[in-house]
This record gives C-alpha cells, structure tokens and sequence, in this order.
C-alpha cells in the first residue's frame, strides 16, 4: 500500500487539468552593496511560463490560464530565469576558488559560464578576508583550507574552527546544526495552545541573544530524551527538530579529525551552565566578523560595521537584552539580514568590544585588488623578487596565456556536453 501523503499527492497530480498562472514569483535576493536579503515579487521569465502551463494536463489533457496578455509574455518576460549565482552570496564560491591551488586565478576577472557582477564578488572576498580565511595578498590561509572541507557556509565554518580552539566545539555544533535547520517557532493556534505555552517557556538565552538560546533549546530537549512532544508542548516543529539533531551527528563526524575536546553534546543535568557563555559568544564573534553591528549612541538602533554601513535593528522576536537602563549590548553579529517593513538583524547576539578591534584593524587596510590574487596582485603586494627587465613580464605573460587557454577549453567542453543533451 502507498504511505496516506504519497496517495494523496498522486491524486493531486492525477485530476490537476487546470493551472491559473498569475506571472508573477517570489525570489529571494542577495544586495552585496548592503549584504541585505529579501524576498521580493518578480515577474517569472518564458521558462517559468512554459513549465507552469506544462503542469496542466501531464495525465490527461488540461489548460493554463495566464492572467496576463501574450504581449508581456514576449516583450517583457526574460527568456531564462536569472542564474542563482548572481543573487546569492557568493562567499562559499570563492573559497572554493581560492582551495583549488591555482595561484594564477583572479577572482575578479575569472571568466565564470554565469558571470556576476564585480560587487558580489568584492563583498565575497571582503567577507573571506575578515574571517581570516584569505590573507591580504588573497591567498588562501591554513583556517581557510580548513573551512572549504566543511559544508557549511563560511561563517559558521569559521566558528567551529575558533570554537575548536576555545574548548567549546560542543555548543558550537549544536548552534551550527540549529541554524543550518532553520528552527522556528510556530504560532499558536487556540487560547488552550498560548496558554500552555505560558506555562513552558522556552529558555531565554540568558540575555544574550538567539544563538545561545538555540544552544539552551537543543539541550533542553536533549534533557527530555528527544521527546516528540516535547517539541509539540513548546511549539517547536518536530521535524526541524530532528533535522537538526541528524546535521549535528554529520558535523560532529566530519570535524572529528581536528577535534581537540568531545564533539557529543554535553548534557547538563545536575551541573551549572555558564551563565556568561564567553567562551562561544567570542567564537561567533571571530566566525561572523563580517556581519558585525554598532549600537547607536542614543537609541537601540544599530549601524552595520563594515565597506558601507546602514541603519538596522534587532528583530523583535530577538531573546537579546538590554541592561539596567535599557540599552543593547554595544556591538552585536547576526546571522542574516532581512528586508521587511525595515532592515533587521535574525538570530542576535552580543559580543565585547575587545574582541572587535581585531576586526575593525583589517578594515583599515583591506584592499579589493589585492584579496582578488592572480599574478598582478602578487607582484603589486610587496618586493617578493627583484625585477629583471625583459623576462619576469614575458614569463608571467606566457603563464597567463596558458591559464586561459585551459580555462577555454573547458569551457568549450562544457559548451558541447550542454548542446548535446
């Protein structure tokens, strides 16, 4: 017998003949100029619009219904939808790029299938140079190497890297593996459900913010055994839940060969926490350097530290707290920014000033041309030899040469596989 879902969606599928097609899509989108998401409506291109009318009928004959003239669909649509590459973050891409021992690679003049624009890619290396995982030559460093093994996006690499070093590789695992999961809370739906939830509260994160509430969280069900309705009784969702607990398992295996303290979650019974969590908050601090925030002198709001600030605030289903006058921690990482009614920060948490000044350091004297690496930025960044007059420029050039010309051809390759399916 078919699993009940299984059956119903086939059924679905089976008497679906009519599909009404608005022309419109919602597509998340990545700013680099404010390293900003958002969710907008866009018009769908004439692929989109061909599948979308290729959904009526598969079984059995059908029609779509396009609630636009055939006008728009010729002269307005894009004729492919956009390439992901060009509205995400490109930060995993380029290290990649930069682990794969090619010293003559220029990140900025690479000749990609897809190419993004010149922003995406300097917001990338900006972001990579600030978690150490270039140099300032752009040469990819020891962390970093570390980093492109991990299936992670570069931030939470990077804090698993320095939470490694600190001696809290356990809970920084469990904060990787419960942001990779996306836990959220659900709404409650009946007085019965909200007044429950009064009574069970979920921890606090101990006034520091989301991620160390995420931490008390996985551990508060790990004390219940994993109890589905654990989840259920604090309106969790079961399955993110477990998504989690299943990312964990993979991580802690993978990270396994560079651990230098336990990966298995540490339960807690019958022993004090720290109520500081230092140890993790100073982690994420060196893992999201490049998604730093400063409070304003005179309010909560906040301004992004970084190539070009911008006014953001905390998100208001943030656990971050203030002190006994009601102001924010001074400096604050978050994990995304969202554009909304505003801009806000998702996932907050506080951090100190001493372990910021590191940071704002290599702000000073980061420079776009040289994080790109390839030959030019090699020579242009310190007296590494001294120059013949004739040959040093005649050998870099017939080495260049030979780069793009292996670059063409498989490129060529990849052309003639494509045109062959």
């Amino acid at each position: 017998m078919f699993p009940e879902r299984h059956f119903i969606n086939s059924a679905i599928s089976y008497f679906t003949r009519f599909v009404v097609d608005c022309g419109y899509v919602k597509q998340r989108q990545y700013n680099p100029s404010t390293g900003m998401y958002s969710l907008d409506v866009v018009e769908i291109s004439r692929v989109q619009a061909d599948q979308r009318a290729g959904r009526a009928g598969r079984t059995r004959p059908g029609k779509c219904y396009r609630l636009y003239p055939s006008s728009i669909y010729q002269k307005e649509f894009l004729e492919a939808t956009i390439p992901e590459i060009q509205r995400t973050s490109l930060a995993g891409s380029v290290l990649y790029l930069k682990s794969l021992n090619l010293p003559d690679i220029d990140i900025l003049k690479f000749d990609f299938l897809d190419p993004p624009s010149r922003e995406s890619l300097e917001d990338a290396l900006r972001q990579l140079y600030l978690i150490d995982a270039i140099d300032e030559s752009g040469q990819i460093t020891d962390v970093g190497r570390l980093m492109a093994e991990l299936p992670l996006d570069p931030s939470l690499s990077r804090t698993l890297i320095e939470a490694n070093e600190l001696g809290c590789l356990s809970q920084a695992l469990t904060v990787a593996a419960v942001l990779s999961a996306e836990i959220t809370l659900r709404q409650t739906r009946s007085k019965e459900m909200e007044g429950k939830r009064k009574r069970q509260q979920l921890p606090d994160g101990s006034g520091w913010g989301d991620h160390v509430q995420l931490l008390q969280i996985f551990e508060s069900w790990d004390q219940a055994d994993y109890d589905p309705r654990w989840c259920s009784d604090h309106d969790l969702q079961v399955r993110g839940m477990k998504f989690s607990k299943d990312v964990r398992n993979q991580l802690s295996q993978i990270i396994q060969k560079i651990a230098k303290g336990p990966t298995d979650l540490q339960a807690r019974r019958g022993r004090k926490s720290d109520p500081d969590y230092r140890k993790l908050r100073r982690a994420l601090c060196v893992g999201y350097g490049n998604q730093l925030a400063e409070r304003m002198i005179h309010h909560n709001g906040y301004h992004t530290v970084g190539y070009r600030t911008q006014l953001v605030q905390v998100h208001p289903s943030s656990v971050l707290e203030g002190d006994e006058y009601g102001k924010l921690p001074v400096y604050v990482v978050y994990h995304e920014l969202i554009n909304t009614t505003r801009p806000f920060m998702r996932n907050v948490c506080g951090v100190e000033q001493t372990w910021v000044k590191p940071i704002l350091k290599k702000l000073e004297k980061l420079n776009i041309n040289k994080l790109s690496g390839g030959s030019s930025a090699l020579t242009d960044s310190g007296p590494l030899e001294e120059k013949q007059p004739g040959s040093p420029t005649k050998a870099a050039a017939a080495k260049q040469s030979d780069v793009d010309s292996k670059i063409q051809a498989a490129r060529e390759r990849y052309l003639a596989r494509k045109g062959k399916k």
